[in-house]
């Protein structure tokens, strides 16, 4: 027993200290490295701010001022159709001819009328004065003069119709002449040569013509911007009088599918008269001119969809830190930043941050920050109040801008 006893001990010591041995030679644990975050200032000491314009965006569609539909006024066979469909024309272009020989003959025979109306007319007139002595002797009697001097009235009466016949068959002769009403683009021929047209229903509709320059996009602005239109424009007369004296014009820009930026400039030429109570919004126009391109084609044409960027104020300083810098947390806004005096641990600050975000992907910090501040643009997901990071310097990102 004594000696079993022994074994075991020496067992258990040789394990003792083969754990021992065992820890002694693992490595000691590397410490954490810094974050690696990119940090720019939102202005560098020395540099200026930048101008910049504030804005509201709407949609909205381009249309013409003006649009007709061009309808046939009588019945008719189509003898012509003297214009290419989808081309601009001028006001007072022949477009169709409808065949005019039934009013040509109902012309005819409304004048072949009028001359017999006439001629009772001259006849009545001699009988009243060969009628008129007799009846006052009493040769002839009254009678008979009241008859004849009916037939004169109705004679005239005749007149007075067949000049009336004459008139529309004229009208209806001219309304087989059909001309562009306005200058604009004429669209596609509903009906064809030697088709029947009616002075009525869907078969009466020929074609439409729109005008092309200016052209014209219709937006609604809630109530609020309204009445901050109004203010601006209120600022700029009490600092430009004599501008004041004529019409002072609230300038926009407008952007169509697929453009980046806002190429297209106009000014809001109509405002309507009241505020929709329902919706609080009020109806606002914006004139564009729309001259052709080399290609001899205007940019804009009826329908398309657009966007109306309104500028609210004069350019003013600005300062801006990329949008994906800018981080949320409720209703608050706020940024990450690193103190270098601190060993560069990261701090939190909120801001007050503009809801309109520019073309090149920056966004204006309106308050809490001055400027110089570190702000992190790059690894900001990662980082976390309190935490020391190893910053790298760089230049405030944005997106390029065509045009600009």
């Amino acid at each position: 027993m004594p000696a079993r006893n022994s074994f075991a001990k020496w067992i258990s010591l040789l394990g003792l200290a083969a754990t021992l041995f065992g820890c002694a030679g693992e490595p000691p644990l590397n410490p954490t490295k810094p974050l690696e975050v990119v940090v720019s200032q939102a202005q560098p000491p020395g540099t200026k701010p930048e101008l910049i314009a504030d804005w509201d965006v709407y949609t909205g569609n381009v249309e013409a001022k003006d649009s007709v539909e061009i309808r046939a006024r009588v019945k008719g066979h189509l003898k012509d159709v003297n214009f290419a469909e989808g081309e601009e024309i001028a006001a007072d272009t022949p477009l169709f001819l409808i065949d005019s020989d039934p009013f040509q003959a109902d012309l005819k025979r409304a004048k072949g009328e009028l001359l017999t109306w006439e001629a009772k007319v001259k006849l009545a007139e001699e009988k009243i004065a060969f009628y008129k002595p007799l009846a006052d002797k009493g040769t002839v009697s009254k009678e008979e003069l009241l008859k004849v001097l009916a037939d004169k009235a109705e004679a005239i009466g005749g007149i007075d119709t067949t000049r009336a016949k004459i008139l529309d068959a004229e009208q209806n002769i001219g309304y087989c002449k059909i001309s562009a009403p306005i200058a604009g683009k004429v669209g596609e021929a509903m009906l064809s040569k030697g088709d029947l047209v009616n002075a009525s229903g869907s078969d009466s509709l020929l074609t439409t013509i729109v005008a092309v320059d200016p052209m014209y996009v219709t937006v609604y602005v809630n109530e609020r911007a309204y009445q901050r239109y109004r203010q601006l424009l209120l600022a700029k007369a009490l600092k430009e009088p004599a501008a004041a004296k004529g019409k002072l014009k609230i300038p926009v820009e407008l952007a169509l599918a697929g453009n980046e930026n806002f190429p297209y400039k106009g000014y809001v030429d109509f405002v309507d008269n009241r505020v929709d109570p329902a919706t609080g919004s009020i109806k606002v126009r914006a004139k564009f001119d729309n001259p052709k391109g080399p290609d001899d084609r205007r940019a804009l044409t009826a329908g398309l969809f657009a966007r109306l960027r309104v500028t609210l104020a004069e350019p003013a300083p600005t300062m801006l830190v990329a949008d994906r810098a800018i981080l949320t947390d409720q209703s608050l806004k706020y940024v990450l930043v690193v103190n270098k005096t601190k060993n560069n641990v990261v701090e939190r600050v909120d801001i007050t941050a503009s809801d309109r975000l520019q073309e090149d992907g920056r966004r204006a910090v309106l308050a809490g920050l001055k400027g110089d501040e570190w702000v992190i643009v790059e690894g900001v997901n990662r980082a976390r109040p309190g935490v020391t990071v190893n910053p790298t310097e760089g230049k405030m990102p944005r997106r390029p801008v065509p045009g600009k």
